[in-house]
């Protein structure tokens, strides 16, 4: 009689717990994520082409003793502008301005014989025309003369040389530019047995830059430059280029492109071009690595927002969402970018909601809850997501 009364109660306790579990409602579907979306934005675009180069002065001179002596003055600072024409060194001016001053008094010895032969000369045509004195003699006067003359042009060329090599005593700029650190010090001995160099003069007002071109490039470049060149209604001008240093994302310096080598180099299948830059603030300097674009053509183009785009073995691709709201995996073709947006050359259209913000929360085939956001003109941050009700 005990075992049913305990059967049962147990029986009556199982049916309470199942009847209590059965009185649960069941678990609440997840929502789908929210993702932003935006659609492709449309504009005009220019097609550049982009190299590598190396920056180099416009002019660069070593400046060097061209006589031998003692350097007695430095006459600018180390790194500063100078002008053309400007004192940088003076070399000791005491043993030229005595060879000057020697050549000078030969000069003036062998001018005061040119003058007594002159009149000899006379005087003896004026007897030979009484018959007084024979032809011989007076060709004999003429001879020593002639040889006064030559003694002296050779006396005024040796004046001109020491007085060339006084005035170089004055080592001078030859150009305008940045002086660079002076490489001998005062009180040493210079121009004994060579050309000793001094200094350098780098102009930094304008810099080159020298990049390499390949054959591809280079036709887009001849066309380019040809419609500039030829085009009608259009003015003359030296193609643009724009100029990016190593720390620079974008290229804020202009210039033109003023040179080109005559023949591509078989070997490499470039051809060289240079491009000439304003440097007014100083801040380009030669020997620096520097980037260059090169705008070819301007066409319309589709652009999202560089952080939309992903890439993974198959190449580069875009998440969108259709029309159900469920995330598509699509493939694009992806071109330059521009102001971080990048160009897609093939596989969006106006029409495709593009996930710009949340695309780790999607994968293709699962549904989203997408919130539209305008097409950026910038790809910064999307603006503020919407609802499309809203």
């Amino acid at each position: 009689m005990k075992r049913w009364i305990t059967l049962y109660s147990v029986s009556v306790l199982v049916f309470s717990v199942l009847s209590g579990c059965g009185s649960h409602d069941a678990p609440a579907p997840v929502p789908p994520p929210d993702v932003t979306v935006s659609r492709p934005l449309e504009k005009e675009v220019t097609d550049n082409i982009e190299f590598t180069g190396t920056t180099s002065a416009v002019e660069s001179v070593e400046i060097r003793a061209r006589v031998k002596g003692f350097l007695e003055r430095i006459a600018f600072e180390p790194g500063a502008k100078v002008k053309a024409g400007d004192l940088l060194f003076v070399i000791d001016r005491r043993p030229f301005k005595a060879q000057v001053d020697q050549a000078a008094a030969t000069v003036a010895s062998n001018k005061a014989q040119l003058e007594l032969a002159e009149v000899r000369v006379t005087k003896t045509k004026n007897l030979y025309a009484t018959a007084s004195v024979s032809e011989i003699q007076l060709l004999e006067e003429q001879a020593k003369r002639d040889v006064e003359k030559a003694q002296l042009d050779m006396a005024r060329a040796k004046l001109e040389s020491a007085q060339l090599e006084l005035d170089f005593t004055e080592v001078k700029a030859p150009i305008g530019g940045r002086a660079g650190v002076n490489l001998v010090d005062v009180g040493n001995l210079v121009g004994a047995g060579d050309n000793t160099l001094l200094t350098q003069v780098v102009k930094d007002d304008s810099i080159y830059v020298y990049f390499n071109v390949s054959e591809r490039d280079l036709l887009k470049y001849k066309r380019k430059y040809l419609e500039i060149r030829t085009g009608e209604g259009q003015q003359k001008e030296d193609p643009k280029a724009y100029l990016a240093l190593a720390d620079e994302r974008d290229y804020p310096h202009e210039g033109v492109i003023d040179y080109m080598d005559p023949k591509v180099d078989p070997s490499t299948g470039t051809v060289r071009l240079r491009a000439v830059f304003s440097n007014s603030k100083g801040l380009l300097m030669a020997g620096l690595f520097a980037r260059i674009r090169i705008p070819v053509e301007t066409r319309k183009a589709f652009l999202i927002p560089d952080l939309a785009v992903g890439i993974d073995q198959r190449g580069e691709y875009v998440l969108l969402v259709n029309k159900d709201n469920v995330v598509e995996y699509r493939p694009v073709e992806v071109g330059q970018l521009v102001e971080r947006m990048r160009v897609i050359e093939k596989g969006v259209s106006t029409d495709d909601s593009i996930i710009v913000n949340g695309i780790q929360r999607a994968r293709p085939g699962s549904k989203v809850n997408p919130l539209q956001s305008p097409p950026a003109t910038k790809a910064s941050a999307p603006a503020t997501p919407q609802s499309p009700g809203k």
